[in-house]
């Protein structure tokens, strides 16, 4: 009889810290003409509450079709979205991830709604605030002004509801995706990069030195442990802060330019097009 497999140690208050939990939008409606039938490229977690009509998604060659009062969980990768004209969905969109980039979560998954109350119930706690502070917004939740307090209360509404989602993943055997052991040094300089001000240069030098490291030795440090070296995990946050702000807002793209800390908005485009092989039009129309 093989060995059974070492059960994990359980993560440390401090592992769960670095996980970045992040409300995008929530909103219920009819679904869009233009969002009906298309291919979604995606790099966040989606949850549709069907209330009328249906919906099918497809990736690689998987299939799941979600009818009323069903929910359906998408991971963060690119699929195929076929939406009924007669549906009518509340939607949350959200982020669950690692300082690595790696989702908590990579499943579909359909769940009949009836099965697990207490989602539909925070759902509905949290739309009713944003509806009540955002009246006018329905995905664009990131850029928007918000009082201390209302933040905290978002925060307080989406975590409830974001247990309650991970409660109904764990009770049907899908296992979220743990975060490796990382070195001490390498926790303390992922935090400092994620507070980094775009408008200022980024000093790797300084970031070695505030951990008690060379700039080679926490370069290696990060390779081994993250794949990827401390400036290009900035770039990929900056990448992605970029991307995200064209896709779901309205700001103009010589305002992300500069929030992002480029010189002018022909350097923002350049570096952009260089990077995704669009242009901040292209980026916000695809």
């Amino acid at each position: 009889m093989p060995p059974a497999a070492p059960v994990p140690s359980p993560l440390t208050f401090e592992d769960w810290s670095f996980l970045h939990a992040r409300l995008l939008w929530c909103y219920e409606g009819e679904v869009d003409a233009p969002n009906r039938r298309r291919i979604s490229q995606r790099n966040q977690l989606s949850a549709w509450w069907i209330q009328a009509g249906s919906v099918t998604v497809k990736r690689g060659r998987d299939t799941w079709t979600a009818r009323a009062s069903e929910w359906i969980f998408c991971g963060p990768h690119p699929l195929h979205q076929d939406f009924s004209p007669d549906a009518r969905i509340l939607s949350i969109n959200f982020k669950l991830e690692w300082p690595s980039g790696d989702s908590l979560v990579e499943q579909i998954l359909v769940v009949p709604a009836g099965t697990r109350p207490a989602l539909g119930k925070t759902a509905r706690a949290l739309l009713r605030v944003i509806s009540r502070r955002f009246p006018r917004i329905s995905t664009a939740l990131q850029p928007q002004p918000v009082e201390l307090t209302d933040f905290f209360e978002l925060q307080q509404l989406f975590a409830a509801w974001a247990q309650a989602y991970l409660k109904t993943l764990l009770a049907v055997g899908v296992v979220p995706a743990r975060m490796g052991g990382l070195d001490s040094r390498v926790l303390a300089a992922l935090r400092q990069l994620d507070r980094h001000d775009w408008r200022t240069p980024f000093r790797e030098k300084n970031l070695a030195a505030s951990a008690g490291l060379s700039a080679g030795h926490l370069d290696r440090l990060f390779v081994q442990q993250l794949g990827l070296t401390p400036r290009a995990y900035l770039q990929k946050r900056r990448l992605e802060s970029a991307t995200a702000t064209l896709a779901d807002t309205t700001v103009p793209a010589k305002k992300i330019a500069y929030d992002l800390g480029f010189s002018s908005a022909s350097h923002f485009t350049h570096w952009l097009r260089r990077a995704t092989g669009k242009s901040p039009r292209e980026v916000r129309q695809g």
